[in-house]
């Protein structure tokens, strides 16, 4: 039996230049539908700052669906500068804990699935994505810049202490501040002893681990030393922390920080104390004043460079008071040490 002919150029791939085709299509075959992969998309034709200006107009949800369509468009909806203005919009500015959270993440877009996630599991709740509290722990257990060398010529800023040693990496001092007032419940409690022990893993962890101490207080109308400065222990402290239950009473911020004030000082010049709140920042507003005032006068009373972070745990949480406490010695940059572990915002 004959073989069938069939014609080569029938199987050629569709080619990208655009084929001329008749203005009126025989009467016999329906016209054929617009074949839009013939030819580049006309927001892909857009200059760039033209192209990006569209894009900055899209939700998250339509970026997501333009970098389904194609390749050219898809490179466009994963711009980095895309996902931080879209990170602003949903979750708030973007300071140096984001920008490092998004480097742990390997993207802006990576860093915003990831809250949008636990968002979505944890709600009403706000909590963070485990690239935030990784960002917040390293900020947290890191050494200050290397010491200058004593009686050096650099000129210090007004309020930056003297090192003191030559050239010596200082120790840190880590003290962390647990609310455990009566605004505080079992679940935020649980919560706060959780970002201790890992933050104490990352100390142990880290070359200065060795050379570094640990420290928990409790506080609330008193404050209570729970483990006074010792060498980080991740066993020690789990053992510690499952003993632990809230003093209960109001919220006396700044008996706490006095309180690490005297133990830091007893450490010498050369440590860098590092003060962790973790609290619901519901204090009245002569507290926060007071908590202020002693967060202001913690560097001079422990005779060395102090540095206070903050985390919100609990429902209500008054965060303008706790950027004002933890502001107080070092205005700039509070909000880059601030994160919202487990917060629930007032209705």
């Amino acid at each position: 039996m004959e073989k069938p002919q069939v014609d080569d150029h029938a199987f050629q791939p569709a080619t990208w230049e655009a084929v001329e085709a008749p203005d009126t299509p025989p009467a016999d075959r329906e016209p054929p539908p617009p074949r839009l992969w013939a030819a580049p998309s006309a927001l892909a034709s857009l200059p760039p700052e033209l192209g990006a200006a569209c894009l900055g107009n899209l939700q998250y949800e339509d970026l997501c669906s333009l970098a389904c369509t194609c390749s050219a468009l898809r490179e466009a909806a994963e711009d980095c500068l895309l996902w931080r203005r879209e990170w602003q919009r949903e979750f708030g500015e973007a300071g140096a804990l984001q920008e490092a959270a998004a480097a742990l993440a390997g993207g802006w877009k990576r860093l915003f699935a990831a809250r949008h996630a636990v968002q979505l599991e944890s709600y009403p709740w706000i909590r963070p994505s485990a690239f935030e509290v990784a960002a917040a722990v390293d900020a947290l257990v890191a050494l200050p810049p290397r010491a200058r060398p004593a009686g050096s010529s650099a000129a210090h800023a007004e309020g930056e202490p003297e090192w003191g040693l030559e050239g010596e990496e200082v120790a840190l001092c880590l003290v962390f501040l647990m609310d455990g007032s009566s605004s505080v419940h079992d679940q935020d409690f649980q919560a706060m002893k959780d970002f201790i022990s890992r933050a104490v893993q990352a100390l142990e962890a880290a070359p200065h681990g060795p050379r570094s101490r640990v420290a928990v207080i409790q506080f609330s109308d008193r404050a209570r030393v729970e483990q006074g400065p010792v060498a980080p222990d991740p066993a020690q402290l789990e053992a510690l922390l499952g003993s632990l239950c809230p003093l209960r009473g109001c919220t006396c911020t700044g008996l706490a920080l006095e309180k690490a004030g005297d133990l830091l000082c007893t450490l010498g010049r050369s440590a860098h104390g590092v003060l962790a709140l973790l609290t619901d920042g519901q204090v009245s507003y002569p507290q926060s004043v007071a908590a202020a005032t002693a967060a202001a006068r913690l560097a001079a009373q422990a005779g060395c460079s102090v540095r206070l972070h903050g985390f919100g745990v609990g429902r209500g949480m008054d965060r303008e008071s706790m950027l004002r406490i933890i502001g107080a010695g070092k205005p700039a940059g509070a909000s880059d040490r601030y994160l919202d572990l487990m917060v629930l915002d007032d209705a």
